[in-house]
């Protein structure tokens, strides 16, 4: 029987306290108790946890609102079934799914017994080779179809498609620890057959465009091991740090979806599509409040329209929250070139200056939707122009050779909706 409350800690003390009540009732619920030393550290009203979870002993939160946060943590579907099935735990407890899974979240909080500290310098023994990487891979897929128990995961990452998390060290790669950072995240390509196949080709090449834009720190490329094609992705919120065990500093993060409160177990929610929440105005204000500008919310946002990547929702938007207190939009991650197949959606996942429809959003959209967040126009106009300028210079200057599972009709499908786009800023 697993513990109905479990202890977190965030950059090296304990933050708070997580109480499970109701459980195996329909709609469990969660209560949060902040430490008192860590308020006295970060302060009363101190986001460092969340946008949404403010420091305040004096008022908790609703546990409906502490619910909806560690459930932007925990993957979706299936795989958040069986991977509690697999700890022998009620999908719902979301309590009972950290006790299993809390040592290696996204962003950098750690959940342990009450009690207890984190275990550092806790390092996995399991090194793995192309073989031993494809049975973990084939065991995603299985997860997310349904089939469940095959191997045991021990890093909870949110969405849908079939990942693992591994640590890549000394050359070789390594199977994670409980308590151990991973380093990477390995996606399952889409079937040979399927007319998605190449996504994750069109996401490693976007991401090398974003790198060159400055806009991510990711790095990405296609492997296969064995039989199992997958992109590779090193995690932005792990960082080297040689006076850290294990050599590695966690960077703590949430997606726009826990900031804003918007529960995700309906899969739709990530997407604004007409609705007043998420929206990127909500996002960019959730920037202002914390201290933050939100210019590379609008450059993100120029990048995902100019790639055609529908995929832009709240849960691929994410915000940095630094030891020090600080808020950054951080790097660009999940992000793909989708139009130039000709059943892809021309819906894009968040409205811009009101409109959805991607073949009739135009940079002046763009930057009216920056001036409604308050962004002087000029300030606007230039950071959506030299967003869009800087990605036509590395669209002629990547190394197409390098992704060659991208299709001709993929890199002239951006070429020319960047022009388009850029030739409608003033």
């Amino acid at each position: 029987m697993l513990t109905p409350e479990l202890d977190a800690w965030l950059y090296g003390s304990r933050v708070a306290r997580f109480t499970a009540r109701d459980v195996g009732r329909a709609a469990p619920r969660v209560e949060l108790t902040w430490d008192p030393d860590a308020v006295v550290r970060w302060g009363y009203g101190a986001r460092v946890l969340s946008h949404l979870l403010p420091m305040d002993p004096d008022d908790p939160p609703p546990p409906a609102r502490v619910t909806a946060w560690l459930d932007g943590l925990m993957p979706e579907g299936r795989v958040r079934d069986h991977m509690a099935m697999d700890a022998g735990v009620d999908p719902e407890d979301v309590v009972g799914f950290f006790s299993a899974y809390g040592g290696d979240t996204v962003g950098a909080l750690e959940f342990v017994p009450v009690g207890a500290a984190p275990r550092s310098g806790t390092v996995s023994d399991q090194p793995l080779d192309g073989a031993g990487i494809a049975t973990l891979l084939r065991a995603s897929v299985a997860r997310a179809g349904g089939q469940g128990r095959t191997q045991r995961l021990t890093s909870s990452l949110p969405g849908m498609e079939p990942k693992i998390g591994l640590v890549h060290a000394d050359g070789g790669w390594w199977r994670a620890s409980p308590e151990q950072p991973t380093t990477h995240i390995l996606k399952v390509a889409r079937a040979a057959g399927s007319p998605t196949a190449d996504l994750v080709d069109t996401e490693a090449a976007s991401l090398d465009l974003a790198r060159r834009i400055g806009l991510t720190t990711v790095d990405a490329r296609v492997e296969t091991f064995g039989d199992m094609r997958c992109i590779v992705v090193s995690r932005y919120d792990r960082v080297p740090d040689d006076g850290v065990p294990g050599g590695l500093r966690r960077i703590h993060q949430e997606d726009s979806a826990q900031a804003l409160g918007i529960n995700t177990r309906d899969p739709e929610r990530k997407f604004q599509h007409g609705r007043a929440l998420p929206s990127l105005a909500r996002i960019a204000q959730v920037l202002r409040d914390d201290g933050a500008r939100p210019d590379r919310l609008l450059a993100l946002t120029a990048l995902n329209l100019a790639l055609g990547n529908t995929d832009a929702h709240a849960k691929n938007i994410s915000l940095l929250r630094r030891e020090d207190g600080t808020v950054a939009l951080a790097p660009a991650y999940d992000v793909s070139m989708h139009l130039h197949h000709s059943h892809a959606s021309r819906v894009f996942a968040m409205d811009v200056a009101g409109e959805r429809d991607m073949d009739s959003i135009t940079g002046e959209h763009l930057v009216a939707e920056g001036v409604s967040w308050g962004l002087p126009r000029r300030r606007a106009e230039r950071v959506v122009a030299r967003t869009l300028d800087d990605l036509r210079t590395a669209l002629d200057e990547i190394d197409r050779g390098r992704h060659p599972g991208v299709p001709a009709e993929a890199w002239r499908t951006v070429v020319d909706h960047t022009d388009v786009l850029r030739t409608s800023v003033g």
